[in-house]
């Protein structure tokens, strides 16, 4: 692993934590409606979608299906109910069900895109994304999931997704911030560990995952990149814990483990093992701005407040006076003066 690339990458996401990028994701959630999928022989499931009486609809639906044989019409019907009972897993096999009947359906296989997304389902959700740019090639949102998702494992692909992709305002710019990683013919454990600190500085954390967790299978002891993979996992509110450990245990010592263990710590509650961490990660690294900020946080939430005072201030002068720091030290006071 390229120790100066980790150098300069672990500053760069260490900002993002408290400055986090948000990157609006486009969600259609809402059932697919064409005109050859009207239900007016059948007024009574009509009236139950209508009026949001689901699993009554559901019901209609099932017994349809029972007497004629399940169609394209019945079939998303019965997605569309299982989806607002909230069970997308179910409402994913009656859509297959139309996905078999009407193959060639775009709206469909778009839907069936975004769920599998959702569900991260992620081997189903490329296989379908790369229907949905074959059948609608002028879908730029497809081309930037497909070229977000292949980007850790086919650079080849992913660069040419998102170049296409990169046709639309919306996706450009992280579009250009991955195509420089995405000129070689296959990904190393560098490469692939950049894609997933580029994703997360855009709170894209489910995709960083898929990035961390490849990195971490093609880097033999790679802790950094485990530590990485738990963060993202805690991020969207899975257990980041085995990953974490797994990095502490390889490098105990390294700076960005211990930082990455403490905010771990942090997001399960244990305060004192946080800070113990943040200030092993400053003395490992002590130009670091964003250790000293959070060292600063663990302070705080210890009830310390000087010491929270003192550390912040110290970030500051770290980051030569960067405006985000300044910003939190402002709002550190303003905190500190209504308490």
């Amino acid at each position: 692993m390229n120790a100066t690339l980790l150098k300069r990458a672990a500053p760069l996401l260490a900002l993002l934590v408290f400055i986090p990028f948000l990157l609006a994701r486009l969600s259609d959630n809402t059932l697919i409606s064409s005109a050859d999928q009207s239900l007016d022989s059948h007024p009574f499931l009509d009236t139950n979608l209508a009026a949001g009486r689901s699993m009554q609809a559901l019901y209609q639906a099932e017994a349809l299906a029972a007497q004629t044989g399940w169609t394209y019409e019945l079939a998303l019907v019965a997605g569309q109910t299982w989806e607002q009972a909230g069970d997308l897993g179910t409402a994913l096999a009656y859509w297959e069900i139309g996905l078999r009947l009407k193959p060639d359906d775009t709206a469909l296989v778009r839907h069936l895109a975004q769920a599998y997304l959702d569900l991260q389902r992620w081997s189903d959700a490329g296989d379908t994304l790369r229907r949905l740019v074959i059948l609608a090639p002028d879908d730029n949102r497809a081309h930037y999931e497909l070229g977000l998702l292949e980007a850790p494992f086919d650079p080849r692909s992913a660069n040419e997704q998102l170049r296409l992709a990169a046709r639309d305002i919306l996706y450009r710019d992280l579009a250009f911030e991955l195509l420089p990683l995405l000129a070689a013919e296959k990904v190393d454990a560098a490469s692939a560990m950049q894609v997933g600190l580029i994703l997360a500085g855009h709170d894209l954390w489910a995709n960083a995952e898929l990035a961390f967790d490849r990195a971490a299978a093609l880097g033999e002891s790679f802790p950094e990149a485990l530590a990485y993979l738990g963060l993202a996992r805690d991020r969207q509110g899975k257990d980041g814990r085995a990953p974490v450990d797994q990095a502490y245990a390889l490098a105990p010592d390294n700076a960005q483990v211990l930082y990455l263990r403490g905010l771990h710590l942090r997001a399960v509650y244990d305060y004192e093992g946080s800070l113990d961490h943040f200030a092993k990660a400053m003395a490992a690294d002590p130009t670091n701005p964003a250790y000293a900020a959070e060292l600063s946080t663990a302070y705080r939430l210890a009830g310390d407040w000087v010491s929270a005072d003192a550390w912040l201030k110290t970030a500051v002068t770290l980051s030569n006076d960067d405006p985000r720091f300044q910003d939190l030290l402002a709002a550190f006071y303003a905190d500190l003066g209504s308490n």
